[in-house]
């Protein structure tokens, strides 16, 4: 009765998605829909096709309410007072472009995986990803949704250090195998986030690097809550946890899209993940410290992060220190995985 009534209030568009009955049609034509629009645009050279991306992007952000609500309630829960109200909303159209964008190029990654690196990309720090490599217990490399994350991923297996890539897999399946040949044409693996754990261990034991975002919102009681943009967010503890467990290094990487046309892609000095107290808030500071670094490059930058996301979704209790209810069960799971 509950889900019933759920579903009346919803908006007639949001109502047929959610309907079991047509889930099998629903998922068979948005199969052939964005198999369709790739190879259209693959036919067109790059730059028309990301422009076109940017140009979907804009069209999205006009026409759903409810992306474009979280993304200026997200603007302002971030920055507040320091910015307007118009400032916010051209910081929230560039992000909406941005995001069309890097769906768009997913259509020459066939192409861009045979071109000169030189046309591509511009690399800075590439000593800390292969020095972290050269230690034998495989390395974390960490990012969020900022940047050209997808062509950052493409691109690393040429470097050397080919990825094993976590991702949340789509439910329409066609289209989600679909996506992983496509992340996978430079010898890169995907593997689902659920159950993840045995797979991110063997690729770490094979001194592979493992891709894991930190920057989306984690439902339930699987999240702990760190500080971001001075608000508690829920955020995944499987980084520190595996970095703990592992001894693999942490190497952050960021990129920024050039007037070129190329990326600028950038890895940090490794972190370090010594234990200095109880397991449990070890990954709490770990966690925070991974987050506060991405927020920086957020701030320098933040047409290039993905503000429509729900971020801030799952919220804490009132209690200032820690959060009960939801991070601890979190921080237990953990701390028993850890020798």
């Amino acid at each position: 009765m509950t889900r019933v009534r759920r579903e009346r209030r919803l908006p007639p568009l949001r109502r047929i998605r959610h309907m079991e009955e047509t889930r099998s049609a629903r998922h068979a034509l948005s199969y052939v829909f964005c198999r369709t629009l790739l190879v259209s645009l693959a036919l067109l050279p790059r730059r028309w096709g990301q422009a076109i991306g940017r140009g979907c992007g804009l069209l999205f952000y006009g026409i759903s309410p409810r992306h474009r609500r979280i993304a200026l309630a997200n603007l302002e829960l971030a920055f507040g007072l320091d910015t307007t109200p118009r400032e916010r909303a051209r910081l929230a159209r560039a992000s909406f472009a941005h995001a069309g964008m890097i769906m768009a190029d997913a259509a020459y990654f066939p192409r861009t995986a045979r071109l000169p690196m030189e046309r591509l990309a511009v690399y800075e720090g590439t000593e800390h990803l292969r020095e972290a490599a050269a230690r034998g217990r495989g390395v974390l490399v960490f990012s969020g949704h900022f940047g050209h994350w997808e062509l950052v991923a493409l691109l690393q297996a040429r470097l050397g250090v080919p990825f094993t890539m976590v991702v949340r897999p789509l439910e329409n399946g066609r289209l989600n195998d679909f996506l992983t040949r496509l992340r996978g044409v430079t010898g890169n693996e995907v593997i689902a986030k659920y159950d993840a754990a045995r797979g991110v261990l063997r690729a770490l034991r094979r001194g592979r690097a493992v891709a894991l975002l930190v920057d989306q919102n984690v439902r339930g009681d699987g999240g702990l809550f760190v500080d971001f943009f001075g608000v508690k967010a829920s955020t995944t503890p499987a980084l520190a946890t595996f970095a703990l467990k592992c001894g693999a290094p942490m190497v952050p990487v960021f990129s920024y899209p050039r007037s070129d046309g190329r990326l600028l892609i950038r890895y940090g000095p490794p972190l370090e993940t010594a234990r200095r107290g109880s397991i449990a808030e070890d990954i709490l500071v770990i966690t925070q410290q991974c987050t506060a670094l991405l927020e920086e490059e957020i701030r320098r930058h933040p047409e290039f992060w993905l503000w429509m996301h729900n971020r801030w979704r799952t919220r804490p209790p009132a209690s200032p220190g820690r959060a009960p209810g939801r991070d601890e069960p979190a921080r237990g799971a953990v701390a028993r995985s850890l020798p």
